[in-house]
C-alpha cells in the first residue's frame, strides 16, 4: 500500500480521514505540529534551531522542518505513513519528495464558504480530541457543549474565527496552484470532493488506495 500525503485546505477534513486510515488501514498518522514538538524536546542541533525560532515567534526554516521530519520518519520504517499538515509551500513540497518515497497525493477540495461554516462550527474536546459541529447534524454533541465520549466540557480553538480562517484559506490559496501542478506533473495527485458525505469520501478514498 502507498504511503500517502494529505495536502488541502483548512477545514477540509483531514483529521476525520487521518482517523480512518488509521483504524481502517493501520496507517501511522505524522503531524507536521507533532513532528516539531517531538523534536523540540530532544537535545539535538535540530531540537535547537526549532526551540530558536518558536521562542522568537519566526517560521521555522523549510530546510529544518524537513530534517525534523526525515528524523520521525526514521522511526517507522516498513510502515505505511499519511503526513498531513505538510508541505505548505512549494520548496516543502520539493524536499519533501526528496525524504519521502512511495508515496501518493490526496487533495481534499473544499469550497471557502463550505470550509468556513465548519470552522465556525468547530467544537472539541480537550480529553479525548473528538472532534463536533454545532452547524452539521450529524455532528452535533447529543448534549450541548458536552463530549458524547467522556462528558468533558467542549471548547472552540482560538483560532477557530473568521478572521484567522481567512488568513489560513488565502495561503493555502497562493501556495496550491504550483504544489497542486507539481503533484500532478509526478502522476500522483488524487483530489477528492470533501463536500460529499463521509460515506462517499470513505469509498472515493477506497478508490484512491485500490480498494
Amino acid at each position: 500500500m502507498k504511503n500517502l500525503v494529505l495536502y488541502s485546505p483548512p477545514a477540509a477534513g483531514k483529521g476525520t480521514l487521518c482517523e480512518f486510515l488509521k483504524s481502517n488501514y493501520g496507517y501511522e498518522v505524522l503531524s507536521i505540529g507533532q513532528v516539531l514538538r517531538n523534536n523540540r524536546s530532544m537535545d539535538t542541533e535540530v531540537g535547537r534551531k526549532i526551540i530558536e525560532t518558536q521562542d522568537k515567534g519566526i517560521l521555522t526554516p523549510d530546510y529544518i522542518v524537513a530534517e525534523a521530519l526525515e528524523n520521525e520518519l526514521k522511526k517507522f520504517e516498513g510502515k505505511n505513513i499519511v503526513i498531513e499538515g505538510y508541505p505548505r509551500n512549494i520548496d516543502q513540497a520539493r524536499m519533501l519528495d526528496t525524504i519521502f518515497d512511495n508515496y501518493i497525493v490526496i487533495n481534499l477540495a473544499v469550497s471557502r464558504k463550505v470550509a468556513m461554516e465548519r470552522t465556525l462550527g468547530r467544537v472539541s474536546c480537550k480529553k479525548c480530541g473528538k472532534i463536533y459541529n454545532i452547524f452539521n447534524d450529524s455532528m452535533k454533541p447529543k448534549i450541548e457543549n458536552i463530549c458524547d465520549v467522556c462528558g468533558e466540557t467542549l471548547e472552540i480553538r482560538s483560532d477557530d474565527n473568521e478572521n484567522s480562517f481567512n488568513v489560513r484559506y488565502d495561503i493555502y490559496e497562493q501556495n496550491s496552484p504550483s504544489i497542486l501542478d507539481f503533484y500532478e506533473s509526478k502522476g500522483i495527485l488524487n483530489i477528492v470532493n470533501a463536500e460529499n458525505s463521509k460515506e462517499i469520501i470513505a469509498n472515493d478514498v477506497k478508490s484512491v488506495l485500490g480498494e
